[in-house]
């Protein structure tokens, strides 16, 4: 199958248009609708709408669905190739990193580009080869790997700590020496997605169902650091190495024992530049 087909049916799915796909491809409105009808003729069923709007078929989107993970193979195998025959040798290097990551990223060296996402979406862009490096963050038990590890990888452990539960000072667990989550799944907890301690990663690394409160779908830890100060919900924090801001405390957990790491990802064998850069993470925090 010609994935430069491929490229074309998910551009016009992206774009919503066939000149608009064919002006980003850098190919001929042409050339864009006979890609796109080959495909359907090899699927045997419209894989677009044409009018209204250009916009998938039911049959459209299970195909992208499929097609999508066939482009990202081909990209993470043109970077394995690369790597392994040193072509991108001079190239400026590409970081994916999470939001509570980005204080760690250097700025000296061959720096291409910083994009920050998720930690699902930061480890799809290093296996896909969108990136050279990745600095992820996330909770996990003590010894486990974070999602998205794998066996050709070399990670490094840039900051690993127990896991805290911060809560306001004139809470009446705020004083306890350690607690047990399971005596908390009762509790208010922010219901947080895309924070560093996220209230979904604790949920998901314990196994446990947690009462949600307010929703915050930000990153910044100023505003959780307020949300719970106002009594909102309980959040997770670094138990160690995390002074808790006025109006706070953090009371360690005793069980799960649970740690938030931060690690720095790339692939084996690297070049020297991407080696350099990875090893400059975190250096200077």
């Amino acid at each position: 199958m010609d994935t430069r087909a491929l490229l074309s049916l998910a551009t016009v799915a992206e774009t919503g248009s066939f000149s608009r796909a064919a002006s980003a491809l850098g190919f001929t409105q042409s050339a864009v609708s006979q890609h796109v009808a080959g495909l359907e003729r090899t699927a045997g069923t419209p894989l677009l709408t044409r009018r209204p709007t250009v916009a998938p078929t039911p049959a459209g989107r299970e195909f992208l669905r499929h097609a999508r993970q066939i482009l990202a193979h081909e990209q993470a195998a043109r970077a394995a190739v690369a790597r392994v025959t040193g072509r991108d040798e001079d190239t400026p290097v590409s970081m994916a990193v999470t939001p509570g990551t980005e204080h760690l990223v250097p700025v000296a060296g061959l720096l291409a580009a910083v994009v920050v996402d998720d930690a699902a979406g930061a480890a799809a862009a290093l296996s896909s080869g969108r990136a050279d490096v990745a600095v992820v963050d996330g909770i996990a038990a003590p010894g486990d790997p974070l999602p998205g590890s794998g066996p050709d990888l070399v990670v490094r452990v840039v900051t690993e700590a127990p896991i805290g539960v911060l809560l306001p000072a004139s809470h009446p667990l705020a004083g306890r020496d350690a607690i047990d989550l399971t005596t908390l799944t009762d509790a208010r907890w922010l219901d947080t997605t895309g924070t560093s301690c996220s209230t979904s990663d604790l949920a998901s690394a314990a196994r446990l169902r947690l009462r949600r409160g307010t929703t915050y779908t930000g990153t910044s830890t100023d505003a959780v650091t307020s949300l719970v100060r106002a009594g909102h919900g309980l959040h997770a924090a670094p138990a160690t190495g995390y002074a808790p801001p006025a109006g706070l405390a953090i009371v360690p957990l005793r069980a799960p024992r649970l740690v938030h790491r931060t690690e720095v990802r790339v692939h084996a064998p690297a070049r020297a530049a991407v080696l350099a850069l990875a090893d400059a993470v975190g250096a200077a925090s």
